[in-house]
């Protein structure tokens, strides 16, 4: 994936957010404020319109950076600082760097973990967005993805188990922690929102994978 395949991956994550804010809004309905939806949509509409119109020079690094100001400028509350955070701190990883292939995407996953649990103060277990990546990135260091799109999937799977076990997890952190056991049953919209992120990706390069030359 190159600089170009990086804009166009953000705007089809973008598009995805659309199509699931009423889901994310539900399920944010049930244990927080119910604006999850809404925050996630209009934060990457905004990176969408960012990445768009930076130079056609700008790098990897560059484009996951703004992007991660864009989330953080348009949205509220802990996910916008958390997950800006973590596209700022992915993007420092790909400083230099012309392709995200397998051995990328790794590292800027662990990056994310990384920034997450700085800015978070979470830890596994918490019932927050950390599940999704932590899951994402076990499933990884457990496998030897030698491509991206292997990579994605292992990841993507793994978030998906990660943001579906926190239905079974009292919340520790945040306003759902208020609830106590009257959260049970209910997944994180945080953690949900990264799984969906992963399978967006996922499924814009199997796309592109595909398309005809």
């Amino acid at each position: 994936m190159n600089a170009s395949d990086l804009r166009q991956m953000l705007a089809y994550v973008a598009e995805s957010m659309a199509r699931e804010e009423a889901y994310l809004t539900s399920l944010d309905s049930a244990i927080g404020d119910g604006d999850h939806g809404i925050t996630m949509r209009l934060g990457f509409q905004a990176i969408r319109e960012k990445v768009q119109g930076l130079p056609e020079s700008a790098g990897l690094d560059a484009i996951l950076r703004e992007a991660g100001l864009a989330f953080m400028g348009a949205t509220g509350g802990a996910i916008g600082v958390l997950l800006g955070k973590m596209l700022i701190a992915a993007g420092a990883t790909l400083k230099g760097k012309q392709e995200i292939g397998a051995t990328e995407f790794q590292a800027l996953l662990a990056a994310m973990e990384t920034a997450l649990v700085a800015a978070g103060k979470a830890q596994p277990g918490d019932k927050t967005l950390l599940d999704a990546v932590h899951a994402a990135n076990q499933a990884l260091a457990a496998e030897s993805a030698q491509d991206l799109r292997t990579a994605l999937k292992v990841a993507s799977e793994g978030a998906r188990r990660g943001a579906e076990s926190t239905a079974q997890m009292t919340a520790r952190l945040g306003r759902s922690s208020r609830l106590g056991d009257r959260a049970l049953g209910n997944p994180d919209p945080g953690a949900t929102s990264f799984y969906i992120i992963l399978r967006s990706i996922t499924e814009f390069v199997e796309r592109q994978a595909s398309a005809p030359d």
